[in-house]
């Protein structure tokens, strides 16, 4: 079959761009029998290992029926299938674009794209097994399809489906890198800040120092082009000292440089070390003692499946780690408490950072948009007196990891 007229078809020509590659292969491996994610039976038994309601079987088989009815959807759905799971190396930013089948499928359009996700729960059967993981690890790590499941449903009238920017995560998954450990998720990967950490070797008191051209506005979060009290930062280094802009560990980046001899301090992080890098899965009850509790787990999960993935620090960058949370929500928060014992740091971002995660979107109506959780309120409030939402980032080097608790890098900071 020919893509452009499938695409004419469906009446999504425009995406012909985000679907044109690797057609030809995707029709020559195009199973006899069909592809086995629009299998009544296997869509139940995906659906409950994924940790989604009964509920959503019906709209999930029907939406199924209706795909293998018709030749236009079926090639397509196995085409979005085999970019996701098949060719690791297609561009994730087109899969954001694929298009939304309302035409073919009306209140159904996010059932094709979410049997196409679920079947990631046999490749990550295949993978766990190999790896050895099994248990409570398992099946929390299955069950990442219900949080993409309740925003799309809440944002389409609780219609069951998910949106094509949600797929790329499972590609996580199923290559065996992303693990869910009580709260919060792991992987590893290379430290991807843009600072350079050194430890005092006396004191143990820990600084990060910006990398040269990291931009900054004028309270020191990260700043704009075009902003006229933005400034940039330079760092130097030689055999004996390094010379930089501090960064604090509430996140702020400090305009004046100082100069660190390293006979007093030693490197303690640097872009391209191993990091466990976290996510923060929706839920609420985000507790220190149960991001503690997390937290420990992986000290113990990834050295034992992966002892050839060393890593130096937990590190991430989210919406959750704004510096300024502590003041555009509350400074009693659990996202609040876990910020302070963290090293922060400031990181580029669009001005409605986090509204996706909160809402589903970031361009919705501040003067229509829910305020049922006290999130969502203070953050609508928040852009509607003109303020903005930022990114952050955070470190805690393993070594520290014993007096999480103390906001150890409080205790020194500049």
């Amino acid at each position: 079959m020919n893509l452009s007229d499938i695409l004419r078809e469906l009446h999504v020509e425009a995406a012909l761009p985000a679907l044109g590659d690797h057609w030809d292969e995707s029709e020559a491996c195009f199973p006899a029998a069909g592809p086995r994610f629009l299998d009544p039976a296997a869509i139940r038994q995906w659906r409950k290992r994924g940790g989604l309601p009964a509920e959503a079987d019906a709209e999930l088989v029907e939406a199924a029926r209706l795909i293998a009815a018709r030749p236009a959807l079926l090639h397509l759905a196995w085409h979005c299938h085999r970019l996701l799971f098949d060719r690791l190396d297609f561009d994730r930013r087109q899969i954001d674009r694929w298009p939304i089948l309302d035409a073919a499928l009306g209140d159904l359009s996010g059932a094709f794209y979410l049997l196409v996700a679920l079947d990631a729960i046999p490749r990550i059967d295949a993978v766990h097994e190999r790896l050895g993981v099994t248990g409570q690890v398992h099946a929390d790590t299955c069950h990442h399809y219900r949080e993409p499941v309740r925003m799309y449903g809440e944002l389409h009238g609780g219609h069951v489906g998910v949106s094509p920017n949600a797929l790329y995560w499972w590609r996580n998954h199923t290559r065996g890198d992303l693990y869910r450990l009580g709260r919060l998720e792991y992987m590893v990967k290379p430290f991807r800040g843009p600072l350079r950490a050194y430890r005092h070797r006396a004191s143990g008191a820990v600084l990060a120092l910006a990398d040269s051209g990291a931009l900054f506005d004028g309270q020191g979060l990260a700043g704009a082009d075009g902003d006229p009290d933005a400034w940039r930062a330079w760092f130097s280094a030689s055999a004996h000292q390094v010379t930089g802009h501090p960064i604090a560990p509430t996140g702020y980046g400090q305009r004046g440089p100082v100069t660190l001899s390293l006979a007093d301090w030693e490197p303690a992080l640097a872009p391209g070390d191993g990091i466990l890098e976290v996510h923060i899965p929706a839920g609420g009850g985000m507790t220190l003692e149960r991001c503690r509790d997390s937290m420990s787990q992986a000290l113990d999960f990834f050295p034992r499946h992966f002892p050839d993935r060393p890593f130096r620090a937990f590190a991430c960058g989210s919406w959750i780690l704004n510096p300024e949370l502590d003041r555009v929500y509350r400074p009693d928060s659990n996202m609040v408490k876990w910020q302070r014992e963290l090293y922060l740091y400031p990181l580029p971002s669009g001005p409605r950072c986090g509204m996706h995660f909160v809402f589903g979107r970031e361009d919705i109506d501040l003067a229509t948009a829910p305020r049922d959780t006290s999130m969502r309120r203070a953050l609508l409030d928040h852009l509607s007196s003109g303020g903005r939402l930022r990114a952050g980032g955070m470190f805690l080097l393993l070594e520290d990891f014993e007096r999480f608790g103390s906001q150890v890098y409080r205790e020194h900071c500049p």
